[in-house]
């Protein structure tokens, strides 16, 4: 069957009203900025993305926002940098932070740190209840009705499909062995490609519960992600694996050859 080696998302439902705010993610990674901006959307927030500390304050000047997302090493200094110089010149007032990363460091109390690889709904979840206490705390007179925004689909392929005879699909997916969402994850790809050939696909699932820096060659912070490295360009479906259509569009957009007759 498929080449699997053992190494080291479902639809996300928009949140009430109460739970949606305007998020701000410091970051300079393009692939985890569009990942996290997808996925705070989808969830009805109004996000924006900055890819330096200079960006982001710009970006407070700009507006002010219910939460800052802010990864720890920026290319002109650290997130705790951004923190006190957005705090010293009032921009993050009545306004929540966090800090995101996959390294170890130390940090004060006071300042929320949230740990990459993440398991999305939760970590939306968590995000949507800050945002609800920050609102609630700046006790507003008024409130803007803002409809969310439309919901985006996690996945972005390739929109020149490839001769059949040479497609060799690579496909890896991360999991955290312990999320009963990559388990389902699990189950979803083996029923959808049990109805390709198999010749045709590499699948490689990497368990970053065992090797959390298998994460870093695809830019990984959620699981599951499924990754496909070739052919054509990269491309992520992020936590949304419970449904077969993603990925089924993926593979048929691939080039990749449905069975004939229950035969490869």
């Amino acid at each position: 069957m498929y080449q699997v080696q053992t190494e080291p998302s479902g639809a996300v439902q928009p949140l009430n009203a109460a739970e949606c705010g305007r998020i701000l993610v410091v970051d300079d990674d393009r692939a985890f900025g569009g990942f996290m901006l997808a996925a705070l959307e989808s969830r009805g927030h109004d996000v924006d993305w900055a890819a330096c500390i200079n960006d982001g304050l710009a970006s407070l000047y700009a507006k002010r926002y219910d939460l800052a997302i802010i990864d720890l090493r920026l290319p002109d200094g650290s997130g705790l940098e951004f923190l006190r110089d957005a705090t010293d010149q009032g921009l993050l007032e009545n306004s929540s932070a966090i800090i995101l990363t996959g390294h170890e460091f130390e940090h004060p109390s006071d300042i929320r740190v949230f740990r990459k690889p993440l398991d999305l709904d939760p970590f939306l979840d968590r995000m949507a209840h800050i945002v609800a206490a920050t609102k609630k705390r700046k006790n507003s007179t008024s409130r803007r009705a803002t409809p969310p925004p439309a919901i985006h689909r996690g996945v972005a392929f390739d929109q020149h499909r490839p001769s059949r005879r040479q497609t060799r699909i690579e496909l890896v997916l991360y999991t955290s062995a312990s999320s009963e969402k990559s388990q389902r994850a699990l189950r979803t790809i083996y029923r959808v490609l049990d109805n390709y050939d198999a010749r045709q696909i590499n699948l490689t699932i990497c368990d970053l519960a065992d090797e959390p820096t298998q994460a870093e060659e695809d830019s990984v912070v959620f699981t599951p992600t499924l990754v496909k490295r070739g052919p054509g360009p990269r491309t992520w479906i992020v936590g949304n694996l419970d449904q077969d259509d993603l990925l089924i569009d993926l593979l048929d957009v691939s080039g990749v050859d449905r069975k004939r007759d229950g035969r490869n």
